[in-house]
């Protein structure tokens, strides 16, 4: 493995503070090519196997992310690995949820991260989010797919109104709503920043600054993460939180 690797990194889930179950995801691996994988799902569908489904597609692409027999040279490999492994997941998920009553209705959102050394590769579907650390401030890299995110964009509501907009939880895409699923892929150069990834239950329950005052702190990426989760369910844990924390 390269010397890129000497980081850290830690995934965590909870219940929050109201919700019955967890339906969150979040997982972390390293390849035999020293390549890091960085993940959080967030399931919807309650009673109807939300859980199922964002455990479903976390663990397919954890497990074809450390079985690769091939190393990769470029991140649009990456990117083409990640559409077709996402979709084979979509696949089955779409397909169990309109052949049984039981899992009717159900889906996960998908942000995906991949270090492939001076290389960040990302795959977006739905509303968890991606962030790096650059200067000591969060700066958000994934596109939330919700519908309050396409008002802002055509102009009707500013970002002020998103917190209290109605609508604010309405995806606009999610994995297993359709037969294939719609990725935004992304590649940036990566500078050793620290990256977070986090469900809406995290982001919706604790601010930006204080998330960036956390990831800067001297303390392990460990202590962070449970630092996070109890700030969130000290402002109401009003969702399921997940969390994935890589710094160097």
């Amino acid at each position: 493995m390269g010397q890129y690797l000497t980081g850290s990194f830690f995934a965590i889930t909870d219940i929050g503070k109201v919700r019955s179950n967890n339906e969150d995801f979040a997982d972390k691996r390293i390849n035999a090519f020293g390549n890091v994988l960085l993940l959080v799902c967030d399931g919807m569908g309650g009673a109807n196997k939300g859980d199922y489904a964002s455990s479903y597609i976390g663990k397919y692409l954890c497990k074809g992310f450390v079985s690769m027999e091939d190393e990769f040279k470029s991140e649009k490999q990456f990117e083409k690995w990640l559409y077709k492994n996402i979709n084979e997941a979509n696949k089955h998920i779409y397909e169990k949820s309109v052949s049984s009553e039981e899992f009717k209705g159900m889906g996960t959102t998908l942000s995906v991260a991949i270090i492939m050394k001076n290389k960040l590769i990302t795959a977006q579907v739905g509303d968890s989010r991606i962030y790096r650390l650059v200067d000591k401030k969060l700066e958000q890299l994934s596109v939330d797919q919700t519908y309050v995110e396409h008002l802002k964009n055509q102009k009707e509501i500013s970002l002020s109104d998103i917190a209290s907009h109605p609508d604010r939880h309405k995806l606009t895409n999610a994995i297993g709503v359709r037969k294939v699923a719609l990725v935004d892929l992304k590649s940036f150069d990566y500078n050793n920043e620290t990256l977070f990834l986090c469900s809406d239950g995290l982001y919706n329950n604790v601010s930006q600054s204080d998330i960036a005052s956390v990831l800067k702190s001297k303390d392990s990426v460990e202590r962070k993460g449970k630092q996070l989760i109890a700030f969130g369910n000290t402002n109401g844990g009003s969702d399921n939180m997940a969390i994935v924390i890589w710094e160097k």
